[in-house]
């Protein structure tokens, strides 16, 4: 049995966060160490970013010097050849870098002992399930993780997903993924970070929702069958539209995630959708893995460039401006992160999609998903094709799934494809005509769902429903 989750992440300023003075850098010296040799770290951090910065050398030097002091090595940033390029080419110059936006990043990195209450943050869980933050506070956090100040949560893997340095070196397995969520950082840091206007009168909001106990009776309850609509695209982008922000009002988008959410080195929809999105990457000090019966909500992280593409093909892009309300639209911007079972494990000959149970927690991890937002804030669900990538699953399968749990809610759900998905797209357009015009409702259709054959393959099932018709 694992041990329990921590209750509170800890914050570097607080007086138990400590470190070895490898450098010396403590200004009470050695009268400042503990039994084990260790100092608070808070002080030291200080003198460090005290100190006159306006190269990269200086910058890679500081970054080091905190890596070294808290785990003794400054991997795995590696060279920082990709953060150097980063900021050669994301502002005018190098010096606008060092002269306006570095000097707002100690600023903000300093102000975090009156941002946050006793140095700590209340993880996320069934009891405390709402974070409310300023977007002052999720600033001063993304800083930290720019600088490599902060510690790796315990439900973590010690394998650096909690801070930005696995971004910085030239040794990456998709370079162009990395090169788009640097630029992402920087951009961020120079329109938004360095715009005191932006800080305030914007609450952004991170959210873990579990299953209501109620949940079987509200299944057996019959609603009518929502709109479903398939939308077929000639390639995935992350522009406002596709993110549901600036084209109406009401529109959550469903992420692709792994139980332990976060950003990475590859192209997923998870590490694609999280890694340009600044706001969005503290999810990883404070949201534990995801159990079979929650999902995680973040409201209000703004999305800085455009992804144009899927996995290896992808091209990195300029946002563009929301259609209507200007930037203080991505305030509303909800992103949904839904973990689906990961049946590309399943190696037995069979379409474990079809298993009742999985079918089951599939349903109930989608409708909690679905029901966050039953304040009326959400009308509309967007998908791609969500657990059907690296997980494995089958879209045909999946996709009347998460329709069965949006009519359950009372939410319409658009289905995204890009070209390859198209005859898919057609025939789950057709299908999905079909059922609302003859079934009564998601009881209905629950059981129908339940009664697929067993030994259908992959690609068969809306073939199957169609003859059922």
């Amino acid at each position: 049995m694992s041990p329990p989750h921590p209750k509170f992440y800890l914050l570097p300023f607080s007086p138990e966060y400590k470190c070895t003075d490898r450098f010396s850098l403590h200004p009470t010296g050695d009268q400042a160490e503990d039994e084990n040799g260790q100092v608070p770290f808070w002080p030291v951090l200080e003198a460090i970013l005290c100190r006159p910065v306006n190269s990269t050398t200086g910058l890679v030097d500081i970054l080091d010097t905190i890596s070294v002091i808290l785990r003794a090595t400054s991997q795995p940033a590696g060279d920082y050849e990709l953060l150097i390029d980063a900021i050669a080419t994301s502002f005018d110059t190098a010096e606008v870098f060092f002269a306006k936006v570095w000097p707002r990043i100690v600023d903000i990195a300093l102000q975090m002992p009156g941002l946050f209450q006793n140095g700590r943050i209340p993880m996320l869980s069934r009891e405390n399930y709402s974070l409310p933050f300023s977007r002052r506070q999720i600033a001063c956090l993304v800083v930290h993780q720019f600088l490599r100040t902060l510690s790796l949560p315990q439900f973590r893997d010690d394998d650096g997903t909690h801070d930005f340095g696995m971004w910085y070196s030239s040794q990456q397995r998709h370079p162009v993924a990395v090169r788009g969520y640097l630029r992402a950082l920087m951009l961020y840091f120079g329109n938004v970070l360095c715009d005191e206007k932006k800080m305030d009168g914007w609450v952004m909001e991170y959210s873990l929702h579990s299953l209501p106990e109620n949940y079987d009776e509200i299944s057996a309850q019959d609603q009518p069958l929502s709109e479903l609509k398939v939308v077929v695209v000639k390639t995935y982008d992350t522009l406002p539209g596709s993110l549901g922000v600036g084209d109406g009002d009401g529109q959550a988008v469903v992420i692709s995630a792994n139980r332990v959410v976060g950003f990475g080195q590859s192209a997923t929809q998870e590490e694609v959708h999280v890694g340009i999105s600044p706001e969005a990457c503290p999810i990883v000090l404070f949201t534990p893995p995801l159990g079979d019966e929650q999902v995680l909500k973040v409201r209000g992280a703004q999305a800085m460039v455009n992804v144009v593409g899927k996995g290896r093909d992808i091209i990195v892009g300029s946002m563009l401006d929301p259609q209507q309300g200007g930037d203080a639209v991505w305030k509303f911007r909800t992103m949904l992160f839904m973990d689906a079972l990961e049946l590309d494990l399943v190696n037995d000959g069979r379409l474990a999609d079809v298993d009742p149970g999985n079918m089951e927690r599939e349903i109930a991890k989608a409708y909690t998903a679905f029901s966050s937002s039953l304040d009326g804030t959400i009308s509309e669900i967007k998908t791609g094709p969500w657990g059907c990538g690296a997980f494995g699953g089958d879209p045909e399968v999946k996709m009347l799934l998460l329709w069965l749990a949006s009519s359950m809610v009372g939410v319409n759900l658009t289905v995204v494809c890009d070209y390859e998905l198209q005859t898919f797209a057609r025939k789950l357009e057709d299908v999905g005509q079909t059922l609302k015009f003859t079934m009564l409702g998601t009881v209905s259709m629950r059981k129908l769902l339940m009664e697929l054959p067993q030994a259908l393959s992959r690609g068969q099932t809306l073939e199957w429903l169609e003859k059922r018709k």
